[in-house]
């Protein structure tokens, strides 16, 4: 089972050279030592919430529980506070309906995530819809569907369909084509609370021969 611990955060103005000393030098090292894997960290390009999307994965959930607990990660959170605001977690669960996740992301990747809560007299009918026709016809408009999570831990929608493109262009043009728009439009029918944001890289992954580095991206 994968899941996931997903921290959000605004970065405090005035404080971003630091910020990034502590985030690259400090904070990623440290949460991995704790058994939390960094996939990426995103900048909201598009979308409300927060500017940054810290995202990490696990192999099971009493990896982050322990993490969570432990004095280490305590103090990174603590640390991390001095240049950042409206931090907030969220624990996701892979729903598995799509298979394994994978946490290799190609280097022009950019996200489209949406996200909803699904009407509760609705769940079997959303069920059959996401699997066999809202997923399919992702894939088809370019928008690789990498995973379906439900949120055990924060604030909602409880469901994040995350999306993965090469070309935000493209992505955009299909964003505005009839066949999403139509078929966006059915998904409505069994879920409330609709939103999406499309994200692009904050701090990337660089594999080495023998190790993972990272690299901020952008401000």
């Amino acid at each position: 089972m994968s899941v996931k611990l997903n921290h959000y955060w605004t970065i405090i103005p005035g404080m971003n050279d630091e910020y990034k000393k502590f985030l690259i030098n400090k904070f990623i090292p440290g949460v991995n030592q704790l058994g939390l894997h960094t996939v990426a960290v995103w900048s909201v390009l598009i979308g409300a919430y927060s500017d940054i999307v810290f995202e990490n994965a696990a192999s099971d959930l009493e990896l982050i529980e322990k993490a969570l607990k432990d004095k280490r990660y305590k103090k990174l959170k603590q640390d991390l506070l001095k240049f950042v605001k409206g931090y907030q977690t969220k624990v996701l669960m892979n729903t598995d309906k799509l298979g394994s996740y994978s946490r290799d992301v190609r280097e022009d990747t950019i996200k489209f995530n949406q996200m909803w809560d699904i009407m509760p007299h609705k769940k079997e009918e959303y069920e059959e819809f996401s699997k066999n026709e809202y997923f399919k016809i992702l894939n088809e408009l370019g928008i690789s569907v990498a995973g379906e999570w439900e949120v055990l831990i924060g604030d909602g929608p409880g469901i994040i369909c995350e999306g993965r493109v090469s070309d935000i262009n493209n992505l955009l043009q299909n964003l505005q084509s009839k066949l999403f728009q139509n078929t966006r439009r059915k998904l409505k029918e069994y879920v409330e609370n609709y939103r999406s944001r499309i994200l692009t890289f904050h701090v990337q992954k660089l594999k080495g021969y023998k190790s993972e580095s990272y690299q901020m991206i952008a401000d």
